[in-house]
C-alpha cells in the first residue's frame, strides 16, 4: 500500500509532462544545460555561476538542446532518442571535464578527427585501470541504451504537424537568436583565446561553433582587383634571387612547452632550469613570440612559423592539418627557399602520424620527414616521451644528406604533458620552491626538469653546428606555455600566449631585439638573410605597420587556400611534394635462412622495422641492430620476396624498402 501511495506522485508528474510536452521539453534542456557546463567547469557551483554570470549564452545554450530534443518528437521511439540525445550531451560533458585535466585547451569538434591519433600516447594521459574503467562506463551505458531500446514503448502515432511546428519554433528561436546575440555582441563570432571563450559563453556555443566554423570566410571585398592591389603593392624589386654568398643552412627548431620558468613571479630554482637560454639570449636576436594557443596545439603554432598564415582567421579550435592541409597546398617559407636551392628536411621524435604530418608535409613543401619510427637508440623520459637529445644526431644527418643549403624544421617533444602527480624520478637534480597556488608541485618539479633536458639540448646542438664550421642559421623558439593553471599574474612579464624566440648563427648577423608573432618568425629569418619571394613573406616584411596588413593577411590566405589564388595569377605554382620517409634510405642487402630463422642484412634499420615476405608484414620481427633483423620460427622458400617495412607502434606502414628476391641457397 505504501509503494503504491509513493508511486502515484511519480505518475501524476509523469501525466504532467506528457501532457505539457513542450514545458517538459523546455525544462529537461535547463537541466542538461546545467549539468552539462558543471561537468566543463568541473564542479556544480561552476555551473550555476555561470547560469548567474551569462543568462544569455545560458539560455542560447538551452535553445541550442531544446532543438535536438525536439527533434526526437518526429520518431515513435520518442522516448528512447530523447534519452539518447540527453545521453549524447552529457557523454560531451564528461569527455571535457576529462579533458580538461589534460590540457588547457578545451574540447572541440577537430578532437574527433584526431582520436586515432590519441591511441599513440594514451597510456601517457591514463594508466591501465583507468583505460579499463573508460571502457567499462562506455559498455554499460551501450548496455543501458540497448535495454531503454527494448524496454521504452513506442508512442502513438507521430503527429507530424504538431511535432513539425515545434521543430521550426525551436530552431526559429536558435536562429534569432544567433543573429541578434552575435550581432549585438552577446555572442563573439571569433575567439581570441579559446579556453575563455567557453568559460564565458557557454560549451554548447563554443562547441557548435567549432562544429560550423571551418576555414576562412571569404571576406566581402574578394575579387581578382583587389588581390592585384595587394600584392602589387608590395615591392616588386625585392623579389630577386638572394646573393650566392648569404645562402647559409637553416636550422629550426620547434620546442615543447619551452619557455623562461625565471618568468614566473616567486617560483625559486636550486638551480637556472634554462642555463642556455639565458646565456643565448645575451648574445642572439631574441624577443616574445606570441603563439596561437596555450598548453596544447603544438601543430597550430607549427602551422603559423611553416605558411606564414594567421590562424585568426580560421575555425574554431581548428587544426589546418586536419582540414585544408588534407587535400591542398599551401605557400610555405619551404617552397620558397626551395626557389633559392634549398633542400627542406623535417624531424620530429614522435610518431609521423600524429596530426598526419606523414601526409600535411607533402603540401608544405617538405622533401623528408624522419619521425621517430626513423631513429636509432631512442631513450624515453620517465612518462614515455622521447627525449630531445637525440635530435642533435638527425639534424646533423639532416644537414650531411645533401651538397647544398638546406631547411631543417625540428620538432621536439621531451617537456609534453600530461605531468605526474606523484614523484616518479627521485633523482631529478632541480628543486622548486615557491609553486603557485593550483599548480601541482610535484608535476611542476618535473616539468623543470625535463625543461632542463631540453635546454640541455639546446646547448649541444648549438656546440655541434659551431664545430661543423658550416654557415648556418639557428631558429629556436617554444611553441606553447606548458599544460598547468597559469593565469597572467603569475608572469613577471609578456602574457600566457607568449613564448621566446632566438635567432643564433655563425655568419655575424647583428643582434636585433623584436617581439614577433609566430606567422611572421620566417619572414623576418628571410629579411635579415635578403630573402625576398613569396606573397606572405613580402607581406610580413613590407606592411607589418600598414593598418590594412591584417585584413590583406586574411584575404591572401583565402585566396591561397580557399580561393582563385588571384595571387599568382590564377595559378598555384606549388605542388606536392613527394615526400621521403627518412632522411637516409633504408636498404635490403641480404635475406639468409639459419637454424630455422630468417636473418636480414642492411642498412639504417630500427625498431620499428617488420620484415615482410611476399607483402606479409611479420610483427614478430626482432630488432638486432641497425643492420641486422631476425624472424625467428620462419624459413624462406626459393624466389620468396623480402622487404623491411616501417610501422607505427600501432602499426600503421610509413614505408618500404627495396625487394630482395630470395634465391636459396
Amino acid at each position: 500500500m505504501t509503494t503504491l501511495s509513493a508511486a502515484r506522485p511519480v505518475r501524476r508528474l509523469a501525466a504532467f509532462f506528457a501532457a505539457h510536452r513542450v514545458l517538459y521539453a523546455v525544462l529537461l534542456s535547463f537541466f542538461l544545460n546545467l549539468v552539462l557546463e558543471s561537468f566543463c567547469r568541473r564542479s556544480w557551483s561552476g555551473g550555476v555561476r555561470f547560469l548567474w554570470n551569462a543568462p544569455m549564452p545560458f539560455v542560447y545554450g538551452t535553445g541550442v538542446i531544446l532543438l535536438t530534443l525536439a527533434v526526437a518528437g518526429l520518431f515513435r521511439r520518442r522516448r528512447f532518442v530523447t534519452l539518447l540525445v540527453a545521453c549524447l550531451w552529457i557523454a560531451l560533458g564528461v569527455v571535457e571535464c576529462v579533458l580538461k585535466g589534460f590540457r588547457v585547451t578545451p574540447l572541440t569538434a577537430v578532437d574527433f578527427s584526431l582520436i586515432f591519433s590519441v591511441f599513440s600516447i594514451l597510456h601517457i594521459y591514463l594508466n591501465p585501470l583507468e583505460i579499463v574503467l573508460i571502457v567499462a562506463a562506455a559498455l554499460a551505458v551501450l548496455a543501458g541504451l540497448v535495454l531503454a531500446f527494448r524496454k521504452l514503448p513506442k508512442a502513438p502515432p507521430v503527429d507530424y504537424l504538431r511535432t513539425g511546428v515545434g521543430c521550426i519554433a525551436a530552431g526559429l528561436f536558435v536562429w534569432g537568436t544567433t543573429v541578434l546575440f552575435t550581432s549585438t555582441g552577446i555572442l563573439p563570432t571569433r575567439f581570441e583565446n579559446l579556453s575563455d571563450a567557453y568559460d564565458d559563453y557557454g560549451f554548447v556555443y563554443c562547441f557548435c561553433t567549432s562544429i560550423f566554423d571551418r576555414g576562412i570566410r571569404e571576406p566581402e571585398d574578394y575579387s581578382s582587383e583587389e588581390v592585384d592591389t595587394v600584392v602589387e603593392d608590395l615591392d616588386e624589386e625585392n623579389t630577386v634571387p638572394a646573393a650566392e654568398g648569404r645562402k647559409p643552412n637553416i636550422v629550426v627548431v620547434q620546442l615543447e612547452s619551452y619557455f623562461d620558468v625565471n618568468r614566473l613571479a616567486g617560483v625559486t630554482y636550486s638551480r637556472n632550469p634554462v642555463p642556455n637560454l639565458t646565456r643565448l639570449r645575451e648574445m642572439c636576436s631574441t624577443g616574445f613570440l606570441t603563439v596561437p594557443s596555450i598548453g596544447a596545439g603544438t601543430a597550430n603554432s607549427e602551422f603559423e612559423v611553416i605558411s606564414g598564415m594567421s590562424l585568426d582567421y580560421f575555425g574554431t579550435g581548428e587544426y589546418p592539418y586536419e582540414t585544408v592541409l588534407q587535400s591542398n597546398v599551401c605557400e610555405s617559407v619551404n617552397f620558397i627557399l626551395k626557389e633559392e636551392g634549398y633542400a627542406c628536411h623535417a624531424i620530429h621524435n614522435h610518431t609521423a602520424t600524429f596530426y598526419d604530418r606523414n601526409k600535411v608535409y607533402a603540401n608544405l613543401g617538405f622533401d623528408t620527414f624522419t619521425s621517430i619510427e626513423y631513429m636509432e637508440h631512442v631513450e624515453r623520459n620517465p612518462l614515455g616521451w622521447a627525449r630531445d637529445e637525440i635530435l642533435t644526431d638527425e639534424v646533423l644527418r639532416a644537414l650531411d644528406a645533401t651538397a647544398g643549403q638546406d631547411l631543417v624544421y625540428t620538432v621536439s617533444v621531451q617537456a609534453h604533458g600530461k605531468y605526474p602527480t606523484e614523484v616518479i624520478d627521485p633523482d631529478q637534480p632541480i628543486t622548486v620552491r615557491g609553486v603557485p597556488e593550483g599548480i601541482d608541485p610535484v608535476g611542476f618539479a618535473y616539468y623543470i626538469n625535463q625543461l632542463y633536458e631540453t635546454d640541455a639540448f639546446i646547448g649541444q646542438l648549438v656546440s655541434a653546428l659551431e664545430r661543423r664550421e658550416e654557415p648556418t642559421v639557428l631558429v629556436l623558439f617554444g611553441d606553447h606555455l606548458p599544460n598547468f593553471e597559469l593565469t597572467e599574474d603569475m608572469l613577471t612579464d609578456g602574457s600566457l600566449l607568449q613564448t621566446e624566440y632566438l635567432i643564433w648563427s655563425n655568419i655575424g648577423l647583428e643582434k636585433e631585439d623584436k617581439d614577433l608573432e609566430a606567422y611572421q618568425l620566417m619572414a623576418d629569418v628571410a629579411d635579415r638573410l635578403d630573402y625576398h619571394s613569396g606573397v606572405l613573406i613580402r607581406l610580413h616584411q613590407e606592411r607589418e605597420n600598414n593598418p590594412s596588413y591584417q585584413q590583406d593577411l586574411e584575404m591572401l590566405e583565402y585566396d591561397i587556400l580557399y580561393g582563385n589564388h588571384y595571387a599568382y595569377e590564377g595559378v598555384l605554382p606549388f605542388e606536392p611534394t613527394e615526400l621521403e620517409m627518412g632522411v637516409v634510405p633504408i636498404t635490403v642487402q641480404r635475406a639468409d635462412n639459419l637454424h630455422d630463422e630468417v636473418y636480414v642484412t642492411g642498412e639504417h634499420f630500427t625498431e620499428s622495422s617488420r620484415i615482410t615476405v611476399n607483402g606479409d608484414v611479420r610483427e614478430d620481427t626482432i630488432y638486432i641492430n641497425s643492420s641486422t633483423l631476425l624472424l625467428p620460427a620462419a624459413t624462406l622458400e626459393p624466389l620468396d620476396v623480402v622487404a623491411v617495412m616501417q610501422v607505427t607502434a600501432e602499426g600503421e606502414p610509413l614505408s618500404r624498402s627495396n625487394q630482395y628476391t630470395y634465391v636459396g641457397g
